[in-house]
C-alpha cells in the first residue's frame, strides 16, 4: 500500500514577488545605474561594501529587494566580465537560499550587471580593502587563521585574528572574520568547508593568511563522488545507512523539500531484514523512485538509505516548487514486503537528515 503525506504547511510560492521584481528591475534599470557611484576599478579596493552604495541606490534597491524577501541581504561586488555583480543572498539563512537562486535563475542577461545569489570568493579585497568598525580601520590583508582539520566531518576549524580585534566586540570580530571568510571562499564554500570559527584578540600559533585558506580547503575535497557505510544503534536496535559523499546542503540549493520513502519489512528481532535480499529490492525501488522524481540534478538529489527497526528509509531531497513527491506513489506499490509510504515536508535546513551530514 502506498500513500502520500504532508507533514508541513508549504511556504508560499516566492515566484510571483521574483517576477515582480525582474519586472520593476525593467523599469528602474536605468535609475540603478545612474545611482551607482563606484565603477569598481582596480584603484578602489579600500571602499568597503556599505560604502559602495550611495543614498540613492539604497533608496531604490533596499525595498524592491525587501518586497521579496526583507531577510534577503544584498550588496554590489565587482565583476570580471561587466561593470559590477548585484548580489541578493540568503545571509547564511538556510531558508531563504533557495529564494536567492530563485532570484538569480530568473534574472535577465543585462550587458553591464551580473547577478548572483551568494557572494563569491574575491581574493582582491585582502590587497588593500578596508572595513569601518566602530572608527577604527580594519583591513582584511591583516587576518590571519589559526587551523585545524576536523578529519571526521570533513571540514576546517579556524581561529580567526586581527590585530585590532582586542580592541573590538565579539560581534564586530565575528562580522570581520565572515566577511574574510566570504571573501577567501565564496559564501557557498565557507558555509561547506568551514566547522568551528572563533575569534581571538591573540594571535594563534602557526597562522596563516586568511587570503589562503582556498588553498588549504583544496587539500579538503574529495577527488569524486563516492557512498560511505555508517552503523550505529537505535532503541530499536543496530542501523546501518548507505550515505552520499561529499554531501552538505549548498549543493543543491533548490532542494528545500525533505522526501523520505519508507519500506516496512518483516525483522528479526536485532530490526534488521530477515531476507537480506529486501535490502537489494529497496535499492532498486529507490533508483526507480529517482527516475520518477526526475532523476539526480540541480533540483533533486539521492541523499541516501537508513536501514533497521523494521523500516528502510531512503531519503531525497527535492525542489518543492518544481517537483511533486506525490507522484512516485504508483511506484511504491511494487513493494510486496510491508506498508509503503512517501513522505514530504519543507526542510530547507536539511534537517530531517543532520545525523548524515558529517
Amino acid at each position: 500500500m502506498a500513500f502520500f503525506r504532508r507533514k508541513s504547511r508549504v511556504p508560499d510560492d516566492p515566484r510571483p514577488a521574483i517576477a515582480q521584481f525582474w519586472a520593476w528591475w525593467a523599469e528602474h534599470r536605468g535609475d540603478v545605474l545612474a545611482a551607482t557611484e563606484v565603477r569598481f576599478s582596480a584603484d578602489d579596493a579600500d571602499v568597503a561594501a556599505d560604502d559602495r552604495r550611495s543614498d540613492d541606490l539604497i533608496a531604490l534597491l533596499r525595498p524592491a529587494i525587501a518586497a521579496i524577501d526583507p531577510s534577503l541581504n544584498w550588496e554590489l561586488a565587482r565583476s570580471t566580465t561587466k561593470r559590477f555583480t548585484l548580489v541578493v543572498s540568503s545571509g547564511g539563512k538556510a531558508e531563504l537560499r533557495a529564494l536567492a537562486e530563485r532570484w538569480a535563475l530568473a534574472a535577465p542577461d543585462d550587458p553591464d550587471v551580473e547577478f548572483a545569489p551568494v557572494r563569491r570568493a574575491d581574493p582582491s579585497l585582502f590587497e588593500s580593502a578596508v572595513m569601518k568598525v566602530d572608527d577604527y580601520d580594519v583591513e582584511l590583508r591583516e587576518l590571519v587563521a589559526g587551523t585545524r582539520v576536523d578529519v571526521q566531518h570533513g571540514v576546517l576549524d579556524v581561529v580567526i585574528h586581527h590585530p585590532l580585534f582586542p580592541l573590538l566586540d565579539r560581534e564586530h570580530r565575528l562580522s570581520v572574520a565572515f566577511l574574510g571568510l566570504d571573501a577567501a571562499l565564496g559564501e557557498d564554500d565557507a558555509e561547506r568547508w568551514i566547522g568551528e570559527v572563533e575569534v581571538s584578540a591573540d594571535a594563534p600559533i602557526d597562522a596563516i593568511p586568511v587570503a589562503v585558506l582556498g588553498t588549504v580547503v583544496d587539500q579538503l575535497r574529495p577527488a569524486g563522488g563516492q557512498w560511505a557505510v555508517l552503523r550505529g544503534t537505535s532503541r530499536s536496535g543496530p542501523i546501518v545507512a548507505l550515505v552520499r559523499r561529499p554531501l552538505d546542503r549548498v549543493e543543491r540549493p533548490l532542494a528545500d523539500t525533505h522526501v523520505a520513502v519508507v519500506l516496512d519489512y518483516e525483522a528479526m528481532p536485532d530490526g534488521q531484514p530477515r531476507e537480506p535480499a529486501i535490502v537489494d529490492e529497496a535499492e532498486k525501488l529507490g533508483e526507480q523512485v529517482l527516475a520518477e522524481l526526475g532523476g539526480d540534478g540541480p533540483r533533486v538529489i539521492h541523499v541516501g538509505r537508513v536501514t533497521g527497526g523494521g523500516q528502510i528509509v531512503v531519503h531525497y531531497y527535492v525542489d518543492g516548487l518544481e517537483v511533486d513527491a506525490s507522484r512516485v506513489g504508483p511506484v511504491l506499490e511494487g513493494w510486496t514486503h510491508g506498508t509503503a509510504a512517501v513522505q514530504a515536508r519543507p526542510d530547507p535546513g536539511w534537517k530531517a537528515v543532520a545525523p548524515l551530514l558529517r
